[in-house]
């Protein structure tokens, strides 16, 4: 690729300022959302727990180990998959705007093999709410879910919603670009 004003060689490919700034955006949401999510486990556990309690149940230590088992499926585990989506859209994003131009082929195939991945996990976790099995784990589900804050919810879902809106964008905007690169060698070459 040349420098159009000086026919000089461009050292640095064009990259999809769009993309990058794409990728970083989902990645700051992931790791915002991530942290939200960590917070809400520890009030959420606390405020079931205290449900659990004032009704003088018989078993209540034994719904308490399982409130510790959902707690940690459904908000530890989240938080801490959000997280990791965070550190791979900022890995991303790295070698979307400095690696070499294979990263960027990769970026492509790697959102295109994540936005099957993120839909996939999307309707199972819409379809099913990941409850852990016996009736005491619907009940201690729907107690978590009374205990946590309202925000927990938007929080929860941000995630999957900005990477399943990000991945296919990314991808556009960066066949986008290298078409645009592959038109403006061509037409360097005809003249």
């Amino acid at each position: 690729m040349f420098r159009p004003l000086t026919g000089l060689p461009d050292p640095a490919p064009r990259r999809s300022r769009a993309a990058f700034l794409t990728t970083a955006a989902v990645a700051i949401v992931s790791l915002v959302c991530a942290v939200a999510v960590w917070i809400a486990a520890a009030e959420a556990r606390a405020g079931a727990a205290e449900a659990l309690r004032a009704r003088g149940d018989d078993f209540v230590e034994v719904y308490l180990l399982h409130l510790d088992e959902i707690v940690r499926f459904r908000f530890t585990d989240s938080a801490v998959a959000y997280l990791a989506v965070a550190v791979l859209f900022a890995a991303l994003a790295v070698a979307i705007r400095f690696g070499p131009q294979w990263s960027v082929h990769a970026t492509v195939g790697l959102s295109a093999a994540g936005t099957a991945i993120i839909a996939w996990f999307g309707i199972a976790k819409v379809a099913g709410d990941l409850p852990l099995g016996d009736w005491a784990s619907y009940e201690l589900t729907a107690l978590l879910k009374d205990a946590a804050p309202s925000w927990f919810g938007p929080a929860d879902q941000l995630p999957l919603l900005a990477a399943a809106a990000g991945l296919p964008l990314i991808a556009v905007l960066l066949a986008a670009e290298r078409l645009r690169a592959r038109a403006e060698d061509e037409a360097d070459f005809t003249f």
